[in-house]
C-alpha cells in the first residue's frame, strides 16, 4: 500500500506539472513566485519517488531542480525559506550538482519589504536562519564561518530554543562532530535522528515520511561530502545516494530557469 501511495502521488503530481507547464506555454501564469513554490513541491515528490525505486540519476536531476527553483525564488522574490528549510538546502546537496551547490551556498535573502533584517543579520542574532546558514558553510568548507556559527548557536540560539524545538540540539551536536571529523559520533546522532519519535516530528508529510528521513539523509550526504563515509542503519537513509557522484548533465525543464524570463 505504501508503494502504491507514493506511485499514485507521483502520477498525480505529473499531471499537475503538465497543467502548469501548459499555463506557461499559454502565458497564463499569474504568479511566477507561486508557480516556483508549486513546482518545487512537485519535484520533491518526483525525487523521492525515483530515490525509492533506485533511479539515482533521475532523483539527482529532480533534487537539482529543487535547488535551482530555490535559487531563483530567493534571488528574484527574496523568499525566506532559509529561515526554516533545512531539507531544502539538503536537496541541493543530494543532487551532486556542484554548480547548484556552490550557488546555493551563497544564497541569502536581503533586507526588504518582507524582511526587517537581512539573513546575515538574522544569523548574527542567533535566529532560525542560522541552521541553514551553517549547512551552507559546510557546503563550501568555510571553516571560519562554521566555527563562528557554532559559537552563535551555543551562546544565543540554544538558550532561547523553545521547548518544542529541543531536538535541534542534535543538529548542533552533529555540526560539532562533523567539524571534528568524528565519524562514530556523527553516526550516533544520525541514528537518533531516524528514531521513530524524532523522525515523526521532523517529517510531517504522511507519504514521504515512509521513504526518507530528513535531516538525517541530508546530514549523511553532507558527511560524505566532508570525507566521512558514515553508515546509517535505516531504509529511510538510502545508502545508494550517499556517494558523491555528479552527473554529466542536469536537465533544466523550465524555460524561466534558463532565461530568467516568462
Amino acid at each position: 500500500m505504501g508503494v502504491y501511495s507514493l506511485t499514485e502521488l507521483y502520477k498525480n503530481e505529473l499531471i499537475t506539472e503538465k497543467k502548469i507547464l501548459q499555463l506557461f506555454k499559454d502565458k497564463k501564469v499569474v504568479s511566477l513566485k507561486n508557480a516556483c513554490n508549486v513546482l518545487w513541491s512537485k519535484n520533491e515528490i518526483f525525487a523521492v519517488f525515483y530515490l525509492f525505486f533506485s533511479k539515482m540519476d533521475l532523483a539527482k536531476v529532480k533534487f537539482s531542480i529543487c535547488g535551482s527553483l530555490d535559487i531563483y525564488s530567493c534571488t528574484n522574490f527574496n523568499s525566506r525559506f532559509l529561515d526554516f528549510g533545512v531539507n531544502r538546502v539538503e536537496y541541493a546537496l543530494l543532487s551532486d550538482n556542484e554548480t547548484v551547490i556552490k550557488e546555493y551556498a551563497n544564497l541569502r535573502y536581503q533586507k526588504d519589504f518582507n524582511a526587517e533584517l537581512s539573513m546575515d543579520e538574522m544569523v548574527l542574532q542567533g535566529e532560525s536562519a542560522i541552521w541553514c546558514n551553517t549547512i551552507q558553510f559546510f557546503m563550501v568548507n568555510d571553516f571560519k564561518g562554521i566555527e563562528r556559527n557554532l559559537n552563535i548557536i551555543e551562546t544565543l540560539t540554544l538558550p532561547k530554543l523553545p521547548k518544542n524545538q529541543q531536538e535541534l540540539k542534535l543538529d548542533y551536536e552533529f555540526y560539532k562532530a562533523l567539524l571534528s571529523k568524528d565519524k562514530s559520533k556523527c553516526e550516533e546522532i544520525l541514528e537518533q535522528l531516524v528514531s521513530p519519535k524524532i523522525h515523526k516530528k521532523r517529517n510531517d508529510n504522511a507519504v514521504l515520511n515512509k521513504y526518507v528521513s530528513q535531516p538525517a539523509l541530508g546530514y549523511a550526504k553532507l558527511a560524505w561530502r566532508f570525507g566521512l563515509e558514515v553508515e546509517v542503519n535505516s531504509p529511510l537513509v538510502p545508502k545508494e545516494i550517499l556517494p558523491i557522484e555528479p552527473l554529466d548533465n542536469y536537465e533544466i525543464p523550465y524555460d524561466f530557469l534558463k532565461t530568467d524570463s516568462i
